[in-house]
Parts: C-alpha cells; sequence; structure tokens
C-alpha cells in the first residue's frame, strides 16, 4: 500500500500512482517476464559503440535494445517529463515556443562583454545509480518503484550516454545546483545557463566574473560534478565569442561560417555526384541553422536554385534525373537538361562540352581520393 504523503506527491505531479512490479507491468502493457529482464542487472541490455571527438578522443555511446528503449520512452513520457526541470537549464526539454534552445543561450549572453564557459568532465557516468535512486524516492515512489525504475534507466552504475531517459533525469539531478549557482550569480549580477554538461556564465564586469570562478567550482564540486580545466575558457570583448556553438558578434547570433560552408559544399556535391544519400543529413543543419538565424532556409533554397539554373551541370541527363527525383525540398525548380550551344556559340560547343567533362570527371576523382 502506498503511503498518504507519497500518494499525495505523485498526484500534485500528475505521475502513474505505481506501489508494485505488478503495477508496472500493467501500466507499461508488456509481458512481465521481459519487463522483469529489463528491470534486472543484466548484460546484453545495450549495444556499446565509440565516436571520434574533436579533440582526439573518444565518446563511449551506450545505445538501449529496441525492447529496453520502449520502457524508456514510457518512464520519460509518463513520468520524468512531468517533473519540471530548472528554467537555467535549457538543453532535451521538450519544444517551445521560445525556439531553439542554442538560441535562447546565446541570446541570454550577447549583450554582456564577458563570458566564462565550463565543462562538467564525465557528464552523465558521475551521476551514478544511487543518485537516480534518490530522484525516483524524492518525487513519492517507494522502494521498489524507484529500484525498479533505476534499474531501467541506468547501466554499469550509472546513467549512460545514449538512453532516451538520462538527458532529462540528468537535467532533474542538476536542478538543486543550478539553483544554487543562479542563487549566487544573481546577487553578483552575473546571468548563468546551462546546457547539459556546457555552462556559460557572463557578466559586464571582468573582476566579478573572475572572482566568482572559485566559488562556482565549489558549488559544482558540492554537486558531486568535476570542472573539465582543458575545456575553460574566458572570453572578453577583444575575442570571438561563442556559446554552444553559435558566434555573438556585435550583439548579432550567428551560426559559424565554418558549418554554413560545410552544408553548401555538402548541396554541392549531392547535386554533382547524383548521390542524395545525406539528404536527412543537409535538412538537419539547415533547419538548425535557421532556427538560429531565421531565413536561412529560403536562402539554401536560392542557392541551391542558382546552382542549378545556367549551370554546366545541365548537360548530364543522369544529373538532372537524380536531382528531380531526390530533391531536398519539393518547391524546388526541377533541372531542364541544356545543350552546349546554349552555353557557347557553334563551333566551340564540342570543345566547350568536351572540356567541362574532363573537369567533370577530374572533381569526381578528387573525390574518390579524399
Amino acid at each position: 500500500m502506498i503511503d498518504n504523503k507519497n500518494k499525495i506527491i505523485l498526484d500534485s505531479l500528475g505521475l502513474p500512482c505505481l506501489v508494485s512490479f505488478e503495477d508496472l507491468v500493467k501500466a507499461i502493457r508488456l509481458d512481465s517476464k521481459l519487463i522483469y529482464w529489463l528491470s534486472s542487472e543484466t548484460e546484453n541490455k545495450y549495444k556499446t559503440f565509440e565516436i571520434p571527438k574533436k579533440n582526439g578522443g573518444v565518446r563511449i555511446i551506450h545505445a538501449p535494445v529496441y525492447s529496453l528503449k520502449q520502457v524508456q520512452k514510457w518512464i520519460l513520457c509518463n513520468i520524468i517529463y512531468k517533473i519540471k526541470t530548472s528554467p537555467y537549464s535549457l538543453g532535451f526539454k521538450r519544444s517551445s515556443n521560445l525556439g531553439s534552445p542554442l538560441y535562447i543561450s546565446a541570446q541570454n549572453h550577447k549583450y554582456n562583454l564577458y563570458v566564462l564557459k565550463l565543462d562538467l568532465k564525465d557528464f552523465y557516468p558521475s551521476i551514478t545509480k544511487k543518485t537516480v535512486y534518490n530522484l525516483f524516492l524524492s518525487i513519492g515512489y517507494n522502494s521498489q518503484i524507484a529500484f525498479l525504475l533505476t534499474n531501467i534507466c541506468t547501466h554499469h552504475g550509472a546513467l549512460p550516454q545514449g538512453a532516451v531517459t538520462s538527458a532529462h533525469l540528468a537535467n532533474l539531478i542538476c536542478r538543486k545546483m543550478d539553483y544554487r549557482l543562479a542563487g549566487y550569480c544573481q546577487k553578483h549580477d552575473i546571468v548563468f545557463t546551462r546546457y547539459a554538461d556546457d555552462m556559460a556564465f557572463s557578466s559586464d564586469n571582468r573582476d566579478t566574473l573572475k572572482k566568482a570562478y572559485k566559488t562556482i567550482c565549489k558549488i559544482i564540486k558540492d554537486e558531486g560534478f568535476i570542472v573539465n580545466d582543458l575545456k575553460t575558457r574566458f572570453m572578453t570583448p577583444k575575442c570571438r565569442k561563442q556559446i554552444l556553438g553559435i558566434t555573438i558578434n556585435d550583439n548579432q547570433i550567428k551560426v559559424s561560417k565554418d558549418l554554413k560552408r560545410k552544408v553548401r559544399a555538402m548541396i554541392h556535391r549531392s547535386i554533382a555526384t547524383g548521390e542524395y544519400n545525406n539528404n536527412d543529413v543537409i535538412k538537419g543543419y539547415i533547419s538548425y541553422i535557421n532556427s538560429i538565424e531565421p531565413g536561412y532556409l529560403e536562402k539554401t533554397k536560392k542557392y541551391i536554385s542558382e546552382l542549378i539554373t545556367n549551370s554546366p551541370l545541365e548537360l548530364y541527363p543522369e544529373i538532372i534525373n537524380r536531382f528531380n527525383s531526390n530533391k531536398i525540398y519539393s518547391d524546388l525548380p526541377n533541372m531542364e537538361l541544356k545543350e552546349p550551344s546554349y552555353f557557347v556559340e557553334s563551333p566551340y560547343d564540342t570543345d566547350y562540352m568536351n572540356n567541362e567533362y574532363e573537369l567533370h570527371q577530374d572533381y569526381l576523382e578528387g573525390i574518390k581520393c579524399k
């Protein structure tokens, strides 16, 4: 039987009233043997792989198997999402009318002269199984349910990077730290935001921000985390300010030029080669940039339209057919086949065609060598 106090907490948060293993099975509507296996400390529930980091290291990802992922999604939607994170935590929240959380973070700091960036070392592995268990207890669940939920959401004694529940659980666990840091910052006229393990502090007073560093690190340590000194950055008006990959110059928020060049190169390569396997990736980049710089989507469509109009690529039927069948956006114009005489007058059209063919072949060979 559930404690009256716990029931009041669960009801106030709009959470499912779960008392026993049977209640959990009934709520999730899956086979009891499967739930028992997923909630036990057994192996083979995750597929582990590595992703290279920019600094040369690797990031270890633990991706849950399909059945575990579905159960984690149920916990995420029916329990975890219903608990509010701190207003200073901007990452991995459900869609907001305010726009991209990355944009919101940069927006918070864009008018301040000085920015301090901190990174939490080994963020997810730092959040232990015991900490997750205590979180589920604190929201009103008894020890049995808290134990079952914790086992489903943790791996090897910590939050796994790759589980669908990890990001939001981490935000909830960081809630106390967020409020402690925000309380200190507000007293010293410092703006604070956190996006997962990336923290940003800004102020117009250089000395205030530098003096705050020691106290900020102490609060972080008190809450069980460690600052990654290698990623600590103090930015002044003399240097380019970047927060979460977003550039702030003259109080304007922009995506880095390198990323925009990368997107254009990917688009050109797709059209020139007729290979459109990366369409979803390209659209993802465009959507991200457009969330930071409204109007970028239309600029990209204009770029593509100009790329396929009055272009030597219109000499190749296969390229034209591939483009028209694999448009990144359906409202883009069709490519049309052109004769060499469209670009140069006879009798130079044959030489022009041969020259363009050689240039195109050289381009394709160059791609293969990369």
